[in-house]
Order: C-alpha cells, then sequence, then structure tokens
C-alpha cells in the first residue's frame, strides 16, 4: 500500500492495526454523511497459514461493536481523523481460486450502532429541545455541539416521554426544529463531536473547487441537478389548547439565508402552497415551528455531486462545511453546502467523490474565490 495519501492509520480499540492487517489491506471505503449514519468498509485478502486455517481469522479482534478509527495525512500535516465507527459486520468470501478469498468488516458511527443499540423510556418535562439533545450526547460521552432551541412544550401542555431509541428521539427533534444531528469526529483531536443545530451554510468555505479551468482544475467532474417545483410554502392550522381556538401557522419563505443570487422558492410563481393537516405538535408554537421546517427543508432544491482530484485539492473535504464551486456557470457555479463525503483508500491512491446542495441559483458577487490552503499545497 506504497501510494496511499502520504500515510493512513487505522485504530482497532485505540491499537494500531497489527503489521500482518495492514500488508492483507486492500482497500478502504468511507461514506461521510450528514444526513444518514456515516460508515465504513475495510477489505482484506486472506491467506492460508501452515496449519490450513485464514491467517487474519486466528484472532477475532474485529469483535461487535469494537471502536475503529481511520486518519488520513498530506505531506508533512496532521493525521486527520476521517471517522470514529463501531464494528457491526463481516463478511468471509471463501474462494477455490488462490489470493481471491476476501474478509470484509462494515462498522457504523455512533448514531447507528451504541445510540440505537438500547431502548429505555425517559421522561423530559419542561426542556427545550437542545437541552434534552445535549444530555443525550452526553450519555455517550459525545462533545456537543448543540445550539439553542425555544422552549416548545411544559408540563401544561404536555408531558413529553421518550420511548425509542435515542438516536431515533435525536431526529425527531431535529426535523421539527430543520436542525442538522450527527456525529462528525474532530480532525485533529480525534474525539466525536455530536451535531445539532441549522446548516452552517454562514461558515467560511473550506475550498475552492474548479472545474474546466485549465490547471485550476481539481475537479474531474461536477454535476447539477434542479427539483425546480420541489420549494414550498406551508398553510396549517392548530386548536389553543386553552381557549380551543383555531390557530393559522403559515410559513411563506425559508429562514436559512439564500447561497446564491435568486432563491430557489422565488423562481416559482405563483408558489405552491400545502395545507397539510396537523401534526401531534403539542402546542402552537410547535405547529409554526414544524411548518418553517418544512419550507426550509424543500427550499434545498439544488443538488450537486462530483469527483474531486485529491492530489491537486491536498485536504480532506468534510461534510457539514460549505464549499465554493466555479466553471459550472454562472448559474450552478457559487456556494454550495456539502452533505456527504465518499473516500476510497487504495493501491491506486486516493479519491473522493462528494454530494452538496444549495437553496438559490446564480452567483452574487460577494463569492471570494480564492482559496490559502491551494497556495500553501
Amino acid at each position: 500500500m506504497g501510494i496511499l495519501p502520504s500515510f493512513f492509520t487505522v485504530q482497532v480499540a485505540f491499537a494500531p492495526l497489527p503489521p500482518n492487517y495492514i500488508s492483507a489491506l486492500r482497500q478502504i471505503e468511507i461514506e461521510s454523511s450528514i444526513e444518514r449514519a456515516s460508515i465504513f468498509r475495510l477489505h482484506f485478502d486472506l491467506s492460508r497459514t501452515w496449519l490450513g486455517d485464514w491467517d487474519l481469522l486466528q484472532f477475532d479482534i474485529f469483535r461487535p461493536l469494537v471502536p475503529i478509527r481511520i486518519s488520513v495525512s498530506f505531506g508533512l500535516g496532521l493525521p486527520q481523523t476521517i471517522i470514529n465507527g463501531y464494528v457491526r459486520d463481516s463478511t468471509v468470501a471463501n474462494s477455490n481460486d488462490p489470493g481471491s478469498s476476501t474478509l470484509d468488516v462494515v462498522g457504523l458511527d455512533a448514531t447507528a450502532t451504541i445510540m440505537n443499540h438500547i431502548q429505555q423510556p425517559m421522561t423530559w418535562p419542561n426542556l427545550p429541545d437542545s437541552e434534552v439533545v445535549r444530555t443525550i450526547y452526553g450519555k455517550y460521552a459525545l462533545v456537543p455541539f448543540v445550539l439553542p432551541t425555544p422552549p416548545m412544550r411544559t408540563m401544561a401542555d404536555v408531558t413529553t416521554t421518550q420511548r425509542i431509541p435515542d438516536i431515533r428521539y435525536v431526529k425527531q427533534l431535529a426535523e421539527r426544529n430543520a436542525y442538522e444531528y450527527y456525529v462528525q469526529p474532530d480532525p485533529i483531536a480525534g474525539m466525536d463531536v455530536g451535531h445539532f443545530h441549522p446548516p452552517q451554510t454562514i461558515m467560511p468555505p473550506q475550498g475552492v473547487l474548479s472545474v474546466d479551468l485549465g490547471i485550476e482544475t481539481n475537479l474531474l467532474n461536477f454535476n447539477v441537478s434542479n427539483d425546480s417545483l420541489q420549494p414550498k410554502t406551508v398553510v396549517k392550522a392548530s386548536i389553543d389548547p386553552m381557549t380551543k381556538a383555531p390557530i393559522p401557522a403559515v410559513a411563506p419563505v425559508p429562514t436559512e439565508p439564500p447561497m446564491g443570487l435568486e432563491p430557489a422558492l422565488a423562481r416559482i410563481i405563483p408558489p405552491p402552497v400545502e395545507r397539510s393537516p396537523a401534526s401531534d405538535a403539542a402546542s402552537p408554537a410547535e405547529v409554526q415551528m414544524r411548518s418553517q421546517a418544512e419550507v426550509n427543508q424543500a427550499a434545498r432544491a439544488i443538488r450537486g455531486n462530483g469527483e474531486i482530484d485529491t492530489l491537486k485539492f491536498a485536504r480532506v473535504l468534510r461534510p457539514g462545511l460549505p464549499v465554493l464551486v466555479r466553471g459550472a456557470g454562472r448559474q450552478n457555479s457559487g456556494l454550495y453546502y456539502v452533505n456527504e463525503v465518499r473516500h476510497v483508500i487504495s493501491e491506486d491512491g486516493y479519491s473522493q467523490t462528494f454530494q452538496c446542495w444549495r437553496n438559490a441559483v446564480g452567483l452574487t458577487g460577494a463569492e471570494v474565490f480564492i482559496d490559502p490552503m491551494a497556495a500553501v499545497a
């Protein structure tokens, strides 16, 4: 594995992967996502020992829920942790052809393993959603990156009882607040961070990706699709628990900052209106919050995907942060929010493919297509 990125490390149960496993490691696949659980796959080649057993199966190091950390580094830079995961399953493919037998180990991050492992009823009286999530993350020793939410439920309205696994409950809280929820390691410290906040689209871009721009090109390809009729407005109604009077909940426009010149919803005349029935919300304020969450989600109608020339980009692209794209035309160039990155590390090199979205089209004129890290690289 001599022509991987400058180097990579795999830790099993907080210890380096043994040398015989490293020499047999054929490929590493990592799908780091903020919209679903992140996953890794380790592909090993198996060989027979002089006793007739498979060499890597003599010791059972990939036991259920064993923690695994995968990091990469470029040049003389510090190692960056891409994923912390837990072993979910392993597959042995036995073949009669010499050198064709393999061992595949699959693991997922905390959201699909330890946070979805035990179902324990829990009551959350008089707590805003953000404090509930902060407490749940603390149970798993996750560093919380949680932004406050307004108090929605009090004991005068309802007594909230959780009856599902922790991560499924966090998902419910995120959906009604238009928040993201995911677990991602700090790239340098390596500790898992539990996220619960709106999309961080106003953060500084993590880089500039260029397609078809001569020597500046660091994208092998970039594709954009626009579901132009997906954005919508929402009108609902709820019943005030005290007066029993109907209270409207109207979400006419997204509250997330537009990432381009022309917001996706503003392009539709007249705008579509969804009059959905009231849900199981405990208060009119919660109905309003859920309506706004639907409008914000629907506005993310422009989706992109592409493959990075990792040697030129010379760093790890991370989901949960914006990135600038240029060379895709005035309508499709600009700021995008990265929601998934797929890494493939093998003897052939290191590749990154990504998916992203935005809620507007066109260049605003405020974009600065200067990448300081490119000069360093």
